[in-house]
């Protein structure tokens, strides 16, 4: 199995080693202090402090803090008009985990598993690992990223188990459009399919940020949804793997699947127990820091996209939502140059002028000819960013 993500960082680790400055572009994480300036808020730090000190070091209930379950449980019925009660939802390590919980409980040998192409790359590998198929349906480029629903609708079969929706989506930042998601719902209905909704960037959202419905306030009424969401990018605390995962499944489709997933929580004992009550603090006391990142996130991404434009040979959707950048290399699709492909240039340059992006392909076969880039740094790293990679192309181009 291979991960584009943290496979290129390993390369970008050893020039490191040997004294080259690497401008980590990589990883989607934005309490790195290689990456970016934010930081996890002191209040929330605070609070995990004196849960431990209160003695919650233990081990905890496998399925997660009661409490913690009731105040999600509560959120989310707020903002997507849900009924969900604690024994809905289930705490996780990351998302990443409950990507995990999710396929081994529904994919088995000769399965398939519906995901968006371009795709985060763990869909993929979790499917494959348990014997599974992803199959890509296409976001249209052309169309800001937007799922292609005859595409979508030709890829459904007796062996899909499963069909992802990500949105914003990593890695495009796209949000899909309500005519989509409805048109999606339809088809799952017919075929009896679950939805799996990955909603971890759903609170870091720009231009559209008021009108944004996430999928489920859309499709909540009797399709089964599994929803999954965390603390890691909006609350800024990427390292305690705090994620969590929610069942909406008012006809009982989900009930062998959600005693499944319950089973395989308690084989894994429980989830960081201090970091849990620290997010009850977050729930409870919410602050600007959301706000505040996002505000910055607005201005490093326009000031990116301005750059962009600048450079002959690259185009670049505009992002709705998350903090990347997935720029089209149309010096490959064209055939100039001397990269044979995404991933022999996303090398080259890393080696050549430090710059740690990740090759298109990894995100899947719709992902080819692109690389993704994150646009967490303060502007005047990213301007240093955009004058590397402008001065290497104009080196390199014939």
């Amino acid at each position: 199995m291979s991960y584009a993500i943290r496979d290129i960082a390993v390369i970008g680790d050893e020039l490191a080693k040997k004294g080259k400055k690497i401008y980590y572009l990589n990883i989607g994480d934005p309490v790195n202090p290689d990456v970016s300036d934010f930081k996890t808020p002191d209040y929330i730090i605070e609070a995990l402090v004196e849960a431990a000190k209160k003695g919650y070091n233990m081990y905890g209930n496998s399925l997660g803090v009661y409490e913690l379950r009731e105040k999600i449980a509560a959120e989310e019925n707020r903002r997507n008009d849900l009924d969900l009660v604690p024994d809905d939802v289930l705490l996780t390590g990351g998302v990443s985990e409950a990507i995990f919980f999710v396929a081994s409980a529904l994919v088995e040998e000769g399965d398939e598993i519906l995901v968006p192409g371009p795709v985060y790359p763990p869909y993929m590998s979790y499917a494959r690992f348990f014997g599974g198929t992803p199959v890509e349906y296409k976001l249209d480029e052309a169309r800001n990223w937007q799922p292609d629903i005859d595409d979508f609708a030709s890829k459904i079969s007796k062996k899909t188990q499963f069909i992802l929706l990500c949105s914003p989506n990593n890695p495009t930042g796209a949000l899909y459009d309500e005519k989509f998601t409805r048109e999606i719902g339809k088809l799952a209905a017919e075929y009896n399919i679950p939805l799996v909704s990955d909603e971890i960037y759903d609170q870091i959202l720009f231009e559209k940020f008021e009108s944004y419905k996430c999928h489920v306030s859309i499709l909540k009424n009797d399709l089964p949804i599994i929803g999954m969401n965390g603390f890691s990018k909006a609350h800024l605390s990427t390292g305690w793997r705090l994620g969590y995962m929610y069942f909406h499944d008012p006809q009982g489709k989900l009930e062998q699947v959600k005693r499944s997933i319950e089973a395989l929580a308690r084989i894994r004992l429980c989830v960081n127990v201090p970091a849990q009550y620290a997010a009850i603090k977050t729930m409870e006391e919410p602050k600007e820091h959301t706000k505040v990142m996002v505000e910055k996130l607005w201005k490093r991404r326009d000031f990116c996209i301005k750059r962009l434009k600048e450079i002959p040979g690259i185009s670049c959707v505009i992002p709705d939502g998350a903090f990347y950048l997935f720029p089209r290399l149309d010096f490959l699709v064209q055939k100039r140059g001397p990269w044979k492909d995404d991933k022999e240039f996303v090398l080259d340059l890393l080696k050549e002028t430090g710059i740690m992006a990740v090759y298109g392909s990894g995100f899947g076969k719709y992902g080819v000819n692109h690389l993704r880039m994150t646009f967490l740094p303060p502007i005047d790293v990213l301007d240093e960013v955009f004058n590397l990679l402008e001065a290497f192309l104009r080196r390199r181009m014939p």
